[in-house]
């Protein structure tokens, strides 16, 4: 287990880092997030650092993680406490006895090309959820800079390992120049994630990820990681969809929303997080599941959202109670799709909305093609993938809009979406990912042992084809449909 120690940026709060804390306490860890003395004149980098060490309370397996400005007290932190591990994210990092008003100086900050931007939401939360950016901005203290001008009492970087993670899409520390900075400063290159500067609010699951990677390569596994992967494999895979789910849910603030399929809720809780005035019910088959979003739920500290395990085509939702029913991959596996899109229909109220996300046909999918391919091997299929649930079952919009008429609704639309999907950060955790899909344990199963060998080395072959500086990644397809109940 870890103990993660969260350093949140200039004029912030430790607020910024409860949903990734959520997360990783919910994983077996154990997390501190403390208000640093910011808006203190008096206060300067020692009673920072100070403040971080007292808030860690002389806790085991420490791993100190550092936002932006944060960069400024994480070293310090290090000489006071027992770190096993350093995480400096879209960071500030700076050289031993540099004052941090110098610091943008001596980096040459200025003279990076970069896009100009006039509000805080535009330029550090682009990409944030709405009710998540008024959050925190309602939390954002001054920054005091009466001691800015101090040089820092850094003497020399200190010997704990340091991992770097910058974010792709930073406004604010464009990810040319910390990758210049890096490696001018510490020789070393950085890792990279999707979003704007404050991931732990954009992304804080694939966040996670990252830093419970991090740590278990120091030997701080959690309580709920120690085996590969689990259901939050599942986010992170579909960690792209994220955005655009959330725009096209366009989940209101007295909405009242039902969540199908709902695995362990992560668009659940992000549903009730925007339903501030409503709430949120998600429903999913596996017992598991189930269990873990309420764990996540209660770590997160959501009061407008529950959980049943209950299969959506037969449960006896209150009639007419929800506003708005959604799915992210969730209704390709009914026996009946029309009697179940019927008691879907039923639990909305006139004119409710449906919105889904289901895969568009396997061959449209690289994911899928390369799996097959590498399943069936250069001789042609030796084995089938016979039974199971289909993912592709409501691939063919005609069969989708005539189904979802007769079960009662109306106005049935379909956005075509391309987003890449994630199998993990390396072959190896991929291939574990992949292994455990239907479609491949079914043929991998019906192989005598030398075939199902050779057959995953095929298999890890074209893992190890599409596998980039942030991992393995496949591109995909799939639609949004809409409707409308009548």
């Amino acid at each position: 287990m870890a103990t993660f120690v969260f350093i949140h940026g200039a004029g912030d709060a430790g607020w910024y880092w409860h949903l990734v804390a959520a997360e990783l306490r919910a994983r077996g860890h154990d997390t501190v997030a403390p208000d640093l003395p910011c808006d203190d004149d008096s206060a300067g980098l020692p009673e920072y650092a100070d403040t971080v060490a007292d808030a860690a309370g002389g806790r085991d397996g420490v791993v100190v993680v550092a936002q932006s400005a944060g960069g400024f007290t994480a070293p310090l932190v290090c000489d006071r406490l027992t770190v096993e591990l350093l995480v400096l994210v879209a960071p500030i990092i700076p050289a031993p006895g540099e004052a941090p008003a110098d610091y943008w100086a001596h980096t040459r900050y200025y003279e990076e090309p970069r896009d100009q931007y006039d509000d805080a939401t535009a330029l550090f939360y682009q990409d944030v959820p709405p009710e998540l950016t008024a959050e925190a901005l309602n939390r954002a203290r001054p920054q005091s800079a009466a001691r800015m001008g101090e040089p820092s009492p850094l003497r020399a970087w200190p010997d704990t390992p340091t991992r770097v993670l910058i974010c792709r899409d930073d406004r604010l520390f464009p990810a040319g120049f910390l990758r210049r900075v890096v490696r001018e400063r510490l020789g070393i290159t950085p890792d990279e994630i999707d979003g704007g500067h404050a991931p732990a609010l954009s992304r804080p699951q694939a966040l996670a990820d990252r830093l419970e990677a991090y740590a278990a390569e120091v030997g701080l596994a959690g309580a709920a990681s120690t085996h590969a992967p689990s259901h939050t494999g599942y986010d992170a895979e579909l960690q792209r969809y994220d955005e655009v789910l959330r725009r096209a849910f366009g989940v209101q603030s007295g909405d009242r929303v039902l969540d199908i399929g709902c695995g362990t809720g992560q668009t659940t809780r992000q549903a009730a997080r925007t339903a501030r005035a409503g709430n949120a019910l998600g429903v999913d088959v596996s017992a598991a599941a189930i269990g873990r979003a309420r764990a996540l739920a209660r770590a997160e500290g959501l009061r407008n959202v529950s959980f049943e395990r209950a299969d959506a085509q037969v449960h006896r939702f209150p009639e007419g109670r929800f506003d708005l029913a959604v799915s992210r991959f969730g209704t390709m596996f009914f026996a009946d799709p029309r009697a179940a899109f019927a008691n879907i229909g039923r639990a909305l109220r006139p004119a409710g909305r449906l919105v889904m996300l289901v895969w568009q046909a396997g061959e449209r999918n690289e994911w899928d093609v390369a799996i097959r391919q590498a399943l069936a091997g250069p001789e042609g299929a030796t084995a089938t993938d016979s039974g199971g649930p289909d993912p592709f079952s409501l691939a063919a919009p005609p069969t989708v809009a005539e189904t979802l008429e007769a079960a009662g609704f109306t106005n049935t639309a379909f956005t075509d979406v391309r987003e890449p999907v994630y199998y993990g950060p390396d072959v190896t955790t991929a291939l574990d990912w992949v292994s455990g899909f239907t479609c491949t344990s079914n043929v991998l199963n019906q192989l005598d042992p030398d075939a199902a060998a050779r057959a995953a080395g095929r298999l890890r072959e074209a893992l190890a084809a599409h596998l980039q500086d942030d991992g393995v990644w496949f591109n995909s397809r799939a639609w949004i449909v809409t409707a409308r109940r009548r």
